[in-house]
């Protein structure tokens, strides 16, 4: 692949890393990522740009630039920050239950968290420090990372050890493979570059690359309690299937913002974010109805509290609550 092509890519893939937050530079050299050095204590920690969210338990954990790792046990109100190990650029985390939790960045590193994201210790820094951009768990021992250029790796022990795990193959091998997740029924999927999807049905032993009827990059995708999985895009693309991945319907969003995370509520519903303050909120088959944040604030996650029903987001601006539509 040419030079200046990769370098295109590079800044997508930042630009992925950091949900869209209007990022206008390449990934760094691993010589400028802080493996090492412990991410900064900051006042106001809860509010500089992040990334990804998730629930361990009661708690909501947070993760973002220079390494900061926000924690809320009070349905996100308020924030506390997390002792963190890096101050590389975190882009992602996940957990499995109340206690246990992973965290992926910028320089290979993958982080673990044993008692709810209240500390955190680095696990592993993959060789040659590549771009991760997702980790998904389906326990507390089998997981998987994903990241730029067709990094993919698997762990069969909590993430002590980690093995490479060939998602694309030929021309596809290259391609930024940006969020995986799991069904209820254990089947992985990875969105990916370039309009493409992955899917796997052997916990990653083997993938098959599905027709999504899209070009645009694809940056991360759910599955409904229906079992309808949706996937998420650049240019305002939804798409979703009710087959397992085998065809795909697009839905209209009446955006053209590019959309980087979404949920599903309990009541059967959906909420997608994206850039420019971007938020689709849905009911089963019907419309998305399309609201645009007064601050246009680049979302990047987006999560259920534990309790009371709110909805947090982050992005750009940090964490905070999502108001309920009028």
């Amino acid at each position: 692949m040419k030079k200046s092509n990769r370098f295109a890519r590079g800044i997508v893939a930042l630009g992925l890393a950091m949900g869209a937050l209007a990022c206008a530079a390449a990934p760094a050299g691993p010589d400028s990522i802080t493996t090492t050095v412990p991410a900064m204590k900051a006042r106001l920690a809860a509010k500089v740009p992040l990334t990804g969210i998730a629930r361990a338990g009661k708690a909501l954990v947070a993760v973002g630039d220079y390494g900061m790792v926000v924690r809320s046990t009070d349905d996100g109100n308020t924030w506390q920050q997390a002792e963190g190990p890096v101050s590389a650029l975190l882009t992602a985390v996940h957990f499995v239950d109340e206690r246990h939790g992973w965290a992926v960045g910028h320089g290979g590193v993958i982080l673990g968290s044993d008692d709810g994201g209240a500390s955190w210790k680095l696990l592993e820094v993959l060789d040659e420090r590549p771009v991760l951009l997702s980790v998904h768990f389906l326990d507390a021992e089998r997981g998987y990372v994903t990241g730029a250029y067709g990094v993919a790796f698997r762990t069969a022990d909590g993430g002590r050890s980690w093995a490479p795990m060939a998602v694309g193959s030929g021309r596809d091998a290259d391609l930024h493979l940006n969020q995986l997740f799991s069904t209820r029924t254990g089947t992985l999927f990875v969105a990916a570059e370039s309009g493409l999807a992955f899917r796997s049905t052997d916990r990653g032993a083997s993938w098959t690359k599905l027709a999504s009827g899209v070009s645009g990059s694809l940056w991360s995708g759910f599955e409904r309690s229906s079992g309808e999985v949706v996937l998420l895009g650049m240019s305002g693309k939804v798409i979703t299937s009710r087959d397992g991945g085998d065809t795909w319907q697009a839905r209209d969003t009446g955006t053209e913002q590019s959309l980087t995370a979404g949920i599903a509520t309990v009541d059967g519903g959906v909420i997608v974010v994206g850039a420019g303050g971007v938020v689709l909120r849905g009911n089963g088959s019907g419309p998305l109805q399309l609201e645009i944040r007064p601050d246009r604030q680049n979302l990047a996650a987006v999560m259920t509290a534990p309790a009371g029903g709110g909805v947090i987001v982050a992005g750009q601006l940090g964490v905070e609550r999502l108001v309920p539509a009028r």
